[in-house]
Formats: structure tokens, C-alpha cells, sequence
């Protein structure tokens, strides 16, 4: 019995037009609605916990802004104003707590398929909490009097986390999933930059250098290996975060 033509399978055509970035995003981009939802006292469970841990780290947070406000090494943004200078740190510290937690949960599959719109929620929270401390870091690194270096290298870190965060955001806002999840690494690895801070600034007076050689240091330290290490992972990483290389080497 012959087949028909009818029978046989459409053969779709390619788009010459689109890119080699368009066909590999549909190849590899992950379905936007989430597979299934978790049972309502999970789902409880989990905003109970993710609420008690802001609310801890806020509560540590907000405890350490005595001795971070008293070892500063800003200059006063309005000499006349001290209320004003202090309140412009208590924000740019306490606003760049929620991102750490935030994104630890946002990069959990297990969450987006609890909620897609959970975690949109949160990662816009996520966006404006990072707009606001980058703003207001911007801000204190201008006035920061441990010289030239120190100060471009805090604006330049405080630069890059508002331009990774906002690339994150446009790249959701399009659903461009790989992208949106490429920025949101690089976004997330300067986001722990605010855990870095703190060791280095602990342990390095430790080293006998004087404070004008690792300040300075310190305040590029604390967020350049952070990104170059997010850049050498997605270079060799696929979306699902297995080893590009080992793709290569079954496929040949």
C-alpha cells in the first residue's frame, strides 16, 4: 500500500531570518506555567519560612548598624544633616538584605513551581530592593574618604548591581528565560558581594597592612571575583547547569 501525500509529516520550515541566539532559546527555553503546585501547607510552610528568614537577618542587620555606622569611612553626604546621612545608610544596608534571601529562593525550582506568580512577586521585590541600595550605595561610595580607588570601586560595584538587576528584569518582563536567568546570576553574584564585605573588613587589618592599601583593595575584592566566577559558569554551563563540555563529548 502506497502513503499518501497526505499522510506524510509537514516538514516546518526554518526562519532563515532568526538568529543563532532566537533558535537556541527555542530550543532550550523552559515552559513558562509551572508543572504543578505544591500542596496548600507546603506552600504555607514555605512562606512562613522564607518570612522568618528576612525577618532574622533584618533583625541582625538592623543590631550591626551601631558599629557599621560608627566605623563608616564616608564623609557625611550633607555635613549639616547627620540625620539625613545616617538615614541614607540605614536604607542602603537594610534594603540589601532581602535580595541575599530573595534570590536564593528565586533560583529554586522547587519554588517556580509552587507559584509562578509568587515568584514574580518576589523577584520584583527582589529588583526594587537592589535599585534602592544601589542608589543610595552609589551615593555613600561618592562620599567615601579612603581616596580614589576606594570610592570607584564601591560606584562601579553599585553601577554593575543596578545594570545586571535591570537587565534581569527587562529580559522576565520579555520572557526571555535564558537571558533572564544569565542576568539574574550575574546579578545574584554581586548580590553577595554584602556578604563578602564583611570578612574582608574583619580579618584584613589582621594582615598588618595599613587601612590605606586594603581598603581600597577591598572594596574591588569584595565583587569582581563574584562576577568573573558567574561568567566563567555560565560560559561553561548549559540552562540546566550541567557541564557544556560533556554535551560536546557525547555528541561527538
Amino acid at each position: 500500500m502506497t502513503t499518501t501525500a497526505a499522510a506524510q509529516p509537514i516538514a516546518q520550515p526554518v526562519d532563515a531570518t532568526a538568529s543563532v541566539g532566537d533558535r537556541a532559546r527555542d530550543r532550550k527555553q523552559p515552559p513558562v506555567s509551572a508543572a504543578g503546585l505544591w500542596s496548600s501547607f507546603q506552600t504555607s510552610a514555605f512562606i512562613v519560612l522564607a518570612a522568618g528568614a528576612t525577618f532574622v537577618s533584618l533583625l541582625i542587620m538592623t543590631a550591626g548598624l551601631p558599629m557599621i555606622i560608627t566605623h563608616r569611612a564616608g564623609a557625611p553626604l550633607w555635613p549639616d544633616f547627620q540625620a539625613f546621612n545616617t538615614a541614607v545608610l540605614v536604607v542602603h544596608v537594610v534594603t540589601a538584605v532581602p535580595p541575599l534571601l530573595i534570590g536564593f529562593f528565586s533560583f529554586s525550582t522547587a519554588a517556580r513551581r509552587m507559584s509562578l506568580k509568587w515568584h514574580r512577586w518576589t523577584g520584583t521585590a527582589y529588583c526594587v530592593c537592589i535599585w534602592i541600595s544601589a542608589v543610595t550605595g552609589l551615593a555613600l561610595a561618592t562620599a567615601n574618604t579612603q581616596g580614589v580607588l576606594a570610592q570607584a570601586g564601591f560606584s562601579c560595584l553599585a553601577i554593575a548591581w543596578f545594570t545586571t538587576t535591570t537587565m534581569a528584569y527587562r529580559t522576565a518582563r520579555a520572557k526571555q528565560l535564558i537571558a533572564h536567568r544569565q542576568w539574574m546570576i550575574r546579578s545574584f553574584s554581586l548580590t553577595l558581594a554584602v556578604l563578602a564585605v564583611r570578612p574582608i573588613v574583619h580579618f584584613a587589618p589582621g594582615t598588618g597592612l595599613p587601612i590605606e592599601i586594603w581598603y581600597p583593595a577591598m572594596t574591588w575584592l569584595c565583587w569582581v571575583p563574584n562576577l568573573a566566577m558567574a561568567e566563567i559558569y555560565l560560559r561553561a554551563t548549559l540552562y540546566s547547569g550541567k557541564l557544556a563540555v560533556l554535551k560536546r563529548k557525547r555528541a561527538a
